[in-house]
């Protein structure tokens, strides 16, 4: 099963076993709820892909990635729909060499839209990374 989510500007699929939870918050609860829970790291979908990509919305949902230790919370605006079978072109060798990060695994039409698969699992290795590289440095 897929998930599409959408961020301020661009829709998105993720597999749906790849997210353990999904959680609905309010833009006030993100601080709060990350130093409640210090297990979970909250992170913005839209701007680590995508700079422009800054969302506005108050109401959010939190695709919740476990890790090992850790769990990431990737924010977005919206969870629109699930897909029970589709088919998903993989990238082609040479864009997928292109690319800064690989978190990006595929493409499907979506109303003869092309929509872009994620690695959350990927994304949020990279992010748990990021975290503990900068926390060394310290």
């Amino acid at each position: 099963m897929l998930l599409i989510v959408r961020t301020a500007r661009r829709r998105y699929i993720v597999r749906r076993e790849d997210v353990a939870t999904l959680r609905a918050m309010t833009r006030s609860d993100n601080g709060r709820r990350e130093e409640a829970d210090s297990s979970v790291i909250a992170v913005e979908l839209g701007p680590l892909i995508d700079p422009d990509d800054v969302s506005t919305a108050q109401r959010r949902h939190a695709l919740i990635i476990p890790l090992r230790r850790r769990s990431i919370a990737l924010l977005v605006d919206a969870v629109d729909a699930i897909i029970d079978h589709a088919d998903i072109q993989p990238l082609p060798p040479l864009l997928g060499e292109l690319l800064r990060e690989p978190w990006t695994t595929g493409v499907l039409l979506i109303d003869d839209q092309p929509v872009v698969q994620l690695d959350v699992r990927a994304i949020a290795r990279s992010i748990l990374l990021q975290r503990t590289r900068a926390s060394e440095q310290k």
